[in-house]
């Protein structure tokens, strides 16, 4: 990973450990919210590719009752699978990153073994436009969370893994 100094604007705009953070804390909060347990360690690491990508971020169903199975077969989904294994092993280190901050911050927390995650509830995340966030920075915190509630309805995590296909 290049230093601070040494990234473009659009990668320590994008990919910053603060934005990537709050991405990470609204699906674990989803996740959590729509299962009543704690979020698998990787699942921040599945839904940011969904989330940064704009074209997929766009196609992402409205409700949760679109199964993600489902979803992934149809036009919008294949065209999101797409280049997904790329974007995911690309963001790999943006994103452990964004997991020091979170874990070191109280963010996001470790469950006892480290392999689940909860979110901190008296983290308050904005759901509407206000300075300095724009509608697109919004939208990535709700469509994060969105994803966190959809995941916890598409079944095991290996099976979300395997739709979108990558491997651990």
């Amino acid at each position: 990973m290049r230093s601070w100094d040494r990234r473009s604007i659009e990668e320590a705009n994008l990919l910053n450990p603060a934005f990537l953070s709050v991405i990470t804390h609204q699906c674990v909060r989803g996740y959590v919210d729509g299962t009543g347990s704690n979020a698998p360690y990787v699942l921040p690491f599945l839904v940011a590719p969904l989330i940064l990508h704009k074209n997929t971020r766009d196609n992402l169903p409205s409700t949760i009752a679109t199964k993600f199975p489902t979803w992934i077969s149809q036009l919008t989904g294949t065209q999101a699978k797409a280049g997904y294994a790329q974007r995911a092993s690309s963001i790999v280190p943006f994103m452990k990153e964004a997991m020091i901050i979170s874990i070191s911050n109280k963010i996001i927390i470790p469950t006892e073994n480290n392999y689940f995650l909860t979110y901190n509830p008296k983290i308050n995340i904005p759901s509407i436009v206000k300075d300095p966030f724009t509608h697109e920075v919004i939208d990535c915190f709700k469509k994060s969370h969105f994803c966190g509630r959809w995941f916890a309805r598409a079944g095991s995590i290996e099976t979300i893994m395997a739709l979108l296909g990558v491997k651990p």
